[in-house]
Parts: C-alpha cells; structure tokens; sequence
C-alpha cells in the first residue's frame, strides 16, 4: 500500500514537473552544466538581474550544488554516478504548478529531478534548499526513495541544510519547541514517521516533524559517530528493512531510537 501511494504521488510530482519545465514562465530555459549537475534556469528569471546577473546566479547555484556534493560525499560516502538535473523555476511558475502538492509552503523537492523554487539572488534560503534536495537525489541513487523512512531521508537533509548554513545542532529555541510538542502529545512516534515523505501534513505538523527528524539524526549522529550513520544507510540499501539496519549498524532498535530522542528532548 505505502508503495503505490508513494508512486501515485510521484507519478503526479513528475506529471506536474514535466508540464511546468515545458511551460515556464515564457516557454525557455537556460542551460549550464558542471561536474555533477546539469542545470536548467527558466530564463524569465533574468528580469530579476538582467542576462549578465542571470549568468551569475547559474554559477552560484552550481557553485551551491558542488559544494552540497562534496559535503554529502564526504559526510555520507553517497555519491551519484550521473549527473544530476536541477531545475530552476520562475516563483510563479512553481507555486502554480506544485503547491497543491504539499499540506505546507515549500521550496523545492525531488522527484527524479531537483526542482526549487527560484529567487532574485542565491540566498541562504535557496542554498538551504539546494543542499536539502540534494541529499534526498543522492540517498535515491542508492535505493528508492520508499526505502528510507521520512525521519532518516529528511533529517539527513535537514542536518546537512544547516550545516551548509553553519548550525551544527538544534538550537535552544527549537529545543524548546519540541518539548512542547511532547508535553502536549504532538510528537509523532518515529514508527508514524516512516513513510516515504512528510507531503500531506499541514503547515504546523510539518514543522515538528522536519525539527524532529533533525533531532533525531543529529543526536544519533553525535552518539555514534558518521561511519556508523554511513553503515547505517549502506544497511538499509541493502537490506530494505529498517530494524534490521539499525541493528546491524548502531545495535539498536526504532523503539531506542526513539526513548534516546525523548530523553534527549527532556534533558534540553
């Protein structure tokens, strides 16, 4: 069942991609490529910064993209073996096109392609998003985006979003956030957090579970160490069964994962 509803809502995210990346704004797309990625910019961007300030916003993005590469590769060991496409929209373009997907304002996604939203200049907010949707491109080439739980696919890319924005932990506010939430009964168990995207949940659940999911991956990443967070996502390529990977990798189970965030919440 998790199966056909998770190609259900990527057969209708690349549907809408296909139709919008014909469509643009004005039709057109400008091309550039590097190492690793092939970039596709609606060129009514340009009325933003002009042709020559449309050239510089390409090579930021892929100087942005690179660097989420090396990062990921280095952080992870996950590297792609083909370049990847990254599709760059006109705001409006993309909000017509895709907001209805999504219970929550988004900025970007993956579906076979990274596609965000575009801007008037590269930004943290777009870097942010450009690194975050990278991770999800990288962990697919390693397995169907089905394989990896929500918590474990989105709190990689949110931990590597905010590293690449300089974070290296949840802050005390958010924290503080999430104690809320669990004092109040809004923090989903991790097992509820196990399918293939955080899509149909509205604006305020979203938010607790993209900061939980961080939570988590970052607090198991600083109790056990990269390599065995590596292994940890190697397992589960492998093997498909998330149990069965955190055992093998970390000599845990979903259950502990889970009691270790909660203490881990409650002593913040």
């Amino acid at each position: 069942m998790r199966s056909a509803v998770l190609f259900t809502l990527l057969f209708a995210l690349v549907a809408n991609a296909a139709l919008a990346r014909d469509r643009g704004a004005d039709g057109k797309w400008s091309t550039r490529r590097s190492s690793h990625f092939e970039l596709h910019q609606d060129v009514a961007l340009e009325r933003y910064s002009g042709p020559a300030g449309s050239r510089a916003f390409e090579i930021a993005v892929l100087a942005a993209l690179e660097s989420a590469h090396e990062r990921v590769r280095d952080g992870l060991g996950v590297e792609p073996r083909a370049r990847v496409t990254v599709l760059v929209y006109d705001p409006a373009v993309f909000d017509e096109a895709f907001a209805s997907r999504f219970g929550f304002r988004a900025a970007g996604f993956w579906a076979g392609a990274i596609q965000v939203r575009g801007g008037t200049q590269v930004d943290a907010r777009l870097v942010g998003t450009l690194v975050h949707e990278y991770v999800h491109a990288a962990l697919a080439s390693l397995a169907p985006p089905s394989v990896f739980p929500a918590w474990l696919n989105e709190g990689l890319a949110e931990l590597f979003e905010r590293e690449a924005l300089g974070q290296a932990r949840p802050s005390a506010r958010e924290y503080a956030e999430l104690e809320k939430a669990l004092a109040r009964g809004n923090l989903l168990p991790l097992s509820a957090l196990g399918g293939p995207s955080f899509s149909g949940l509205d604006e305020p659940a979203a938010r607790i579970a993209y900061l939980e999911s961080y939570a988590c991956v970052e607090q198991m990443l600083r109790r056990y160490g990269r390599e065995r967070v590596e292994r940890l996502v190697e397992e589960l390529a492998k093997t498909r069964m998330i149990e069965s990977a955190l055992q093998r990798a970390l000599r845990i189970d979903l259950a502990e994962l889970e009691a270790q965030l909660v203490a881990e919440i409650r002593q913040r």
